[in-house]
């Protein structure tokens, strides 16, 4: 024989281990209730025909009558593990000591009734969360509602009716176990969750340390640099750009990026197309995209003045030219000299002769070019 006990009313079944084997094909009807029982419901092992082992559940009876204790003892410490008191006080104390899973609680004994212990159980930390069923031979409706509002989770009259009373304690027990699946899933799901914070907050620092490389390297170039949101405001500017606006940078954060331009006389041809010429600063309008590609704010950089670009890039070469006269014009005639004794020796040789006559050509064509060009730059240095 198998005992199993039904998920709807907590009933506990004893059934035949032939019939048992047999639930994929045959459910069984809880004997209590009728409900029909299959695997998926047998409580608490899912898909299993095991015995269910319930004595792992502690269960704690409290009541002045000793013959009852005695028999409620005896009667169910084959199913649970059962402790009992008779007197609320040590109640108290086994319930603190022993955290049973349900307290079966006598409403009427002498000195300290069971109402009292109720409420002392609800405001200790350590037994508040016991379930716990009222037990009383009187049977009053305000008794019920007296004992439903300190807590109690059940109430059941004397004479106790056994099988009623293993259906009640089962369902509890059952309710029991959903609330710490629950609290492990719960509890599960918080650390997950705990953990996956943990990482994008990983990841959002290393943005915005990245970040903070970034602004840092655009803060030291020579560029003037100004960054606005969707709507035109800015958001960030470097170094070069605060001085060219004659702003702090507090001051420029969340002002309007044509407004800003306009003051300093600049112009950008997509912000301000209709700008007068004369401008001290024309600003290039570089949209900035995010992962997606959306559209999440713009740049405006700084174009210096063409005319200025070449004359430093004419300063350039004038001075690599000054500083290289010498070593250009004998590293030349090094490769123009060696070109000509090569072709000496080769003359003979028509399969040279083919090669050589280009090159030869070639190298004094070069050296016509570069004397014209060292000459040139001289003469115009000294004009």
């Amino acid at each position: 024989m198998k005992v199993i006990f039904c998920e709807e009313c907590g009933g506990r079944n004893t059934v035949q281990d032939e019939l048992l084997e047999q639930i994929d094909h045959q459910p069984i009807s809880c004997q209590f209730c009728g409900n029909v029982m299959s695997k998926e419901t047998i409580i608490p092992h899912k898909c299993s025909t095991r015995t269910i082992n319930t004595l792992h559940f502690h269960l704690l009876f409290i009541d002045d009558d000793v013959f009852h204790l005695q028999l409620m003892k005896k009667t169910l410490e084959k199913e649970y593990t059962v402790s009992i008191a008779s007197t609320g006080i040590h109640g108290l104390d086994l319930a603190a000591a022993r955290q049973p899973d349900i307290i079966l609680l006598d409403l009427n004994m002498p000195g300290m009734d069971g109402y009292e212990v109720c409420r002392r159980l609800k405001e200790n930390p350590k037994t508040r969360r016991i379930a716990v069923i009222f037990v009383s031979a009187r049977d009053r409706e305000d008794d019920e509602c007296r004992g439903f509002s300190l807590g109690a989770v059940d109430y059941i009259s004397k004479p106790i009716n056994l099988q009623i009373l293993n259906a009640r304690i089962m369902v509890q027990l059952r309710i029991k176990q959903l609330l710490e699946q629950q609290k492990l899933q719960s509890d599960s799901l918080i650390q997950s969750l705990h953990q996956n914070s943990m990482a994008t907050e990983s990841e959002l620092d290393q943005l915005r340390r990245e970040s903070s490389k970034f602004l840092a390297i655009l803060d030291s170039v020579q560029e003037k640099i100004f960054i606005e949101d969707t709507g035109g405001k800015i958001v960030w500017a470097n170094r070069q750009a605060i001085e060219f606006s004659g702003l702090r940078l507090s001051d420029l954060l969340g002002r309007s990026g044509k407004e800003i331009l306009q003051n300093c006389g600049a112009s950008c041809e997509e912000c301000l197309p209709n700008s007068v010429g004369g401008t001290k600063a024309q600003f290039l309008h570089l949209p900035l995209f995010d992962d997606e590609g959306e559209t999440e704010g713009t740049a405006h950089v700084f174009l210096e003045d063409p005319t200025q670009l070449c004359q430093a890039a004419e300063s350039a070469i004038n001075s690599f030219i000054d500083r290289n006269r010498k070593a250009i014009r004998e590293n030349l005639a090094t490769i123009l000299f060696g070109i000509d004794a090569v072709s000496s020796i080769l003359r003979d040789n028509k399969e040279f002769e083919t090669v050589s006559r280009p090159v030869v050509k070639a190298a004094e064509r070069l050296d016509q070019m570069v004397c014209s060009l060292l000459d040139f730059q001289k003469a115009d240095k000294e004009i």
